[in-house]
């Protein structure tokens, strides 16, 4: 538990977020920061840091949360057991994730429960506002806002047409200011709006079916690996009206559109908002047998929790002090050393070959060797990562030099030899040849039953630790 609420941000991006907030006065930080830039989120971090460690600021979101679920449910479902849909929205992997570890969604998800809630109630002012600070936490989260509207036809909630009419005017409206809001702070702040659409690059660089595996993997990392067929299954068999299959289309529609992004890091959360008509929904369709799903989510969440207690993933370099030390730029906030560091994938590398006829020492991490891929983003070595293995940025490094291990770290060197080998720059992966190797611990589904049946069907196993051959051909 300690771990849990006194430990390191494990989201790569929150260092960045507390060094703006710390530096700069509370109206400085609205315009802070990487594109789009988090103004509302800055705002309330640059409060609640100076009271409380990071990861409660997501606790205290996360118990937001769940209150204002549990209205929404009282509102839906007016009697019965209304807090069996909390319990299993609270369960999904991903929503358990950003309510202990901060991220912008942390925050995002409680204003979008918010204005799910006064959009319910009838308090178009409220509504107004929810979307406003929702939009102006993560401008990305305009795309969530029709969802909203989908809830009468999914949940059958009482609405006119005409109500509804009204209130999508509103967001209209809320959505209008929060865009006028980020072009006055792009235009005080002197950056240049056509940053804010750099993610339409991914989108178009990708095809069809690499949009749908990663809109598929980050569902069920998400919601659990079974979700899916479960969801399909009760949509097939109750949704009878028109009006709800449309409604459902739509849905998915936008969770597909949306989870088709990857760039590496914890993608999922770009989708952790479907949580919410996906708990109310289950717990519609299932009414009492829903505690089955919880039953089925409550191990993977413990499992995360076992993981958390294990303390941060990142190696701390054993190295002399005044030397060199490359190490993968997503740990450039948490990286102190006292001497030269050369990020991998931020840095010119032509002056290893000076610094080491100078006679200076040149140190690699092994994080630096398997992350994106093992161990902050994109693999199996991180409790925000997905389960993938790909070439690292710093396998250039092993086409032209020796590799050895010292201490934690390797250790690069000129190459004397007369002849490099074939193999240079070629992966050597490792695996686990135990039954319990099959997935790594640290995927953020280890304690799913469904990824289990499938490593069991498929004799899937995961690598344990990779590397890649050097100069040597060693």
């Amino acid at each position: 538990m300690q771990q849990l609420i006194f430990g390191p941000p494990l989201f790569y991006d929150i260092p960045e977020y507390l060094q703006i907030v710390s530096d700069n006065s509370f109206w400085q930080v609205f315009s802070l920061g990487h594109f789009p830039v988090h103004p509302i989120f800055l705002g309330i971090l640059w409060i609640l840091a100076k009271i409380f460690p990071v990861n409660v600021t997501a606790m205290i979101f996360g118990a937001l949360s769940v209150f204002i679920f549990l209205k929404i449910s009282k509102l839906i479902f007016k009697k019965g057991l209304v807090f069996l849909p909390v319990v299993i929205f609270a369960l999904f992997p991903a929503v358990w994730l950003i309510n202990t570890n901060l991220m912008v969604e942390s925050v995002t998800l409680t204003f979008y429960l918010a204005g799910i809630y006064f959009f319910l109630s009838r308090k178009k002012m409220m509504f107004s506002l929810s979307l406003f600070l929702m939009i102006g936490t993560h401008l990305q989260s305009i795309v969530w806002i029709p969802t909203i509207f989908l809830f009468p036809g999914i949940l059958d909630p009482k609405f006119k047409k005409n109500e509804i009419v009204k209130f999508v005017k509103y967001a209209f409206f809320a959505t209008f200011i929060s865009i006028l809001f980020y072009c006055c702070l792009y235009f005080l702040s002197g950056r240049i709006i056509e940053g804010t659409t750099e993610q339409l690059s991914v989108y178009f660089s990708s095809g069809i079916l690499r949009m749908v595996r990663n809109s598929w993997l980050s569902f069920i990392r998400d919601f659990g690996s079974l979700t899916p067929f479960v969801i399909l299954f009760l949509v097939i068999k109750n949704a009878k009206s028109n009006i709800a299959r449309m409604s459902w289309l739509i849905f998915f529609g936008l969770v597909g559109m949306i989870g088709a992004n990857w760039q590496g890091d914890f993608m999922g959360r770009r989708i952790v908002f479907a949580g919410v008509l996906l708990a109310l929904s289950i717990y519609k369709y299932l009414g009492k047998k829903s505690v089955f799903v919880i039953l089925y989510l409550l191990p993977i969440v413990i499992a995360n929790i076992i993981l958390y207690s294990k303390g941060s993933p990142f190696t701390v370099p054993q190295i002399p002090t005044g030397q060199i030390l490359i190490e993968t730029h997503y740990l450039k906030p948490f990286t102190k050393y006292e001497g030269t560091v050369l990020w991998i994938g931020g840095n010119d590398f032509e002056k290893i070959d000076e610094y080491l006829a100078s006679g200076k020492r040149v140190f690699l991490t092994k994080q630096a060797i398997t992350a994106p891929y093992m161990l902050l983003v994109g693999n199996n070595y991180h409790i925000t990562s997905l389960g993938r293995v790909g070439d690292s940025e710093s396998r250039f490094l092993f086409k032209k030099y020796v590799v050895e291990e010292f201490e934690n770290v390797m250790e690069v060197k000129l190459f004397n030899g007369k002849e490099i080998s074939k193999e240079a720059g070629e992966p050597v992966i490792f695996f686990d040849p135990s039954f319990w190797g099959r997935l790594a611990r640290r995927r953020i589904d280890y304690g799913d039953v469904g990824s289990w049946i499938w490593a069991i069907v498929t004799n899937h196993r995961d690598p344990t630790d990779w590397t890649y051959i050097d100069v040597r051909g060693i």
